[in-house]
């Protein structure tokens, strides 16, 4: 897998890489798929910005989906942990170091993302720092063309949250 890396994203934080893909982005949708198993992961791709955290040896074990949406708000559009590292603190260095790039590199002040009500991941996102800013009742019943399960529970609202970064 060919990957080109900003000199920033070079830098090992507690012998992990954090790096931002720039080619062959479809290599990591094993992982992507994790968070989000509908068409729009393909234009998230497309037009996002992908950045990776990986070990020592290159097992990539987070990704996130990043979109530019108004001059100093950026979107989280997939964020997702490799199941068999799920639950090690990964997510929050992933967080932390996407936060820190934003911040350091595109001047963001605010950083926003939806996630279903379900899960858990509301809860991570909060440790996290953000907060939730608003709901939207029924969106992934009237948004996706068959019916999307956490575990044996249908999704049906999705959680906005925000995180001001200045």
């Amino acid at each position: 897998m060919k990957k080109l890396l900003l000199v920033y994203l070079r830098r090992k934080v507690n012998s992990l890489i954090f790096e931002q893909v720039f080619q062959q982005k479809e290599d990591f949708l094993p992982i992507l798929l994790l968070a989000d198993d509908g068409p729009h992961l393909e234009n998230y791709l497309e037009n996002g910005d992908l950045f990776t955290l990986s070990l020592k040896n290159g097992k990539t074990v987070a990704c996130a989906v990043v979109i530019k949406k108004q001059k100093n708000t950026f979107e989280i559009e997939n964020f997702a942990v490799e199941t068999s590292f799920q639950g090690q603190g990964f997510g929050q260095q992933m967080m932390k170091q996407l936060i820190t790039y934003l911040k350091e590199n595109l001047a963001a002040d605010e950083l926003i993302l939806g996630t279903d009500d379900v899960s858990n991941n509301v809860a991570f996102y909060e440790k996290c720092g953000f907060t939730i800013t608003h709901e939207i009742s029924n969106y992934f019943l009237d948004n996706y063309d068959h019916p999307i399960f956490e575990g044996k529970v249908q999704l049906k609202d999705k959680i906005y949250l925000r995180k001001k970064l200045k």
